[in-house]
């Protein structure tokens, strides 16, 4: 009688295998894609009109004020407002009839000879912007100021960015 080797026999058997089920068959095609792009004028944006909170004088205890796009300014109690507050004013250029969005920085600082103080909460007078149909966008910016408590008299400057996308 003859021991088979086990191996072998396994070895075999899957060589066997292989030949009955044979190679997978591809039953593939192919098709050929399209591709378009549509390229559009880069956006320019330029201040029109610089944002100015005009002369401000805070209580002791300092506070937020609020500037409107239409140009009011209020702050809770104890602000004294002199002047002629303005929003700032944007142009934009675009494509025609084309809806846009309009954000801004954050984080953002006015300085000057005392403790900077925080500008945010920006706001804009066009909630759903659209270029026209000579591809212009103009908006209004509106925004808060915190002044600190104490806050050293003088003059404050500082910068925002406005960004307008498609």
């Amino acid at each position: 009688m003859s021991a088979k080797s086990p191996g072998r026999s396994s070895a075999f058997a899957a060589a066997a295998l292989a030949l009955v089920v044979g190679a997978p068959v591809a039953l593939a095609t192919t098709e050929r894609g399209r591709a378009t792009a549509t390229i559009v004028h880069a956006i320019m944006v330029t201040e029109a009109v610089p944002m100015s909170f005009a002369a401000v004088a805070p209580p002791s205890s300092g506070g937020a004020i609020v500037l409107t796009t239409s140009g009011a300014i209020s702050g809770s109690g104890g602000f004294i407002f002199r002047g002629r507050p303005t929003p700032g004013a944007f142009d934009a250029r675009g494509t025609p009839n084309h809806p846009a969005s309009v954000s801004f920085s954050s984080g953002n600082l006015v300085t000057g000879p005392g403790p900077a103080m925080r500008l945010g909460a920006f706001t804009t007078n066009n909630a759903a912007p659209v270029f026209d149909s000579a591809a212009r966008l103009s908006f209004a910016v509106g925004a808060t100021l915190v002044i600190n408590p104490n806050q050293t008299p003088g003059q404050y400057t500082g910068t925002y960015a406005v960004t307008v996308n498609f």
